[in-house]
């Protein structure tokens, strides 16, 4: 799979398997921003790295556990991370100044509103792409994946004859999604 196009999900799930690639993932995507942030905060290149293998080593210790749930995005969870741990650090430097946690405060506050701007925006295609097709379709697809129906409950309650009749269905519609969704972007 493309890097570029990986979930959270699946490179949290990488970090859980203590898969390289998923730790590559966190190097390319999410460490310019720990950087920047780093670096505009009186510290230094050194500085970041330092505090992003400081990150990741709390990221090894609490992702395998059973108990763990990320209830942000991945980018932002490692954001806060880093942040609390370089302004942690200035404060016990007494560097720290008022205007530092401010800034923190803002680039936070930047990050939730990027992403719940990303999540209307992909909730706004998926509607979009759901107006696309037929009625039949939208119900059919929302059983299958957004309540987790398998197909032989599918045929059962949509009337189908048999199970190779609803996984023809399935696919129909899913063309009509992907027709919809290629629209969209063209």
């Amino acid at each position: 799979m493309n890097i570029k196009n990986q979930s959270d999900l699946q490179t949290f799930n990488g970090l859980k398997a203590n898969d390289n690639g998923a730790y590559t993932i966190l190097y390319t995507f999410h460490y310019p921003s720990v950087r920047n942030f780093i670096v505009k905060n009186s510290g230094c290149e050194d500085d970041a790295k330092d505090i992003f293998q400081e990150t990741l080593l709390v990221l090894l210790e609490k992702v395998p556990k059973d108990d763990f749930n990320l209830t942000s995005s991945l980018k932002t969870y490692i954001f806060a991370i880093s942040s609390n741990l370089w302004l942690k650090r200035l404060r016990d430097a007494n560097k720290i100044v008022k205007t530092e946690i401010d800034i923190y405060e803002q680039y936070l506050a930047d990050y939730e509103e990027a992403e719940q701007a990303k999540n209307e925006k992909n909730t706004n295609k998926a509607l979009s792409v759901f107006r696309s097709i037929t009625e039949k379709c939208v119900l059919l697809l929302r059983a299958i994946f957004y309540n987790g129906k398998d197909i032989d409950t599918i045929t059962k309650e949509f009337g189908y004859t048999n199970k190779h009749n609803a996984q023809n269905q399935k696919f129909k519609c899913l063309e009509q999604a992907r027709r919809g969704a290629d629209n969209l972007t063209s």
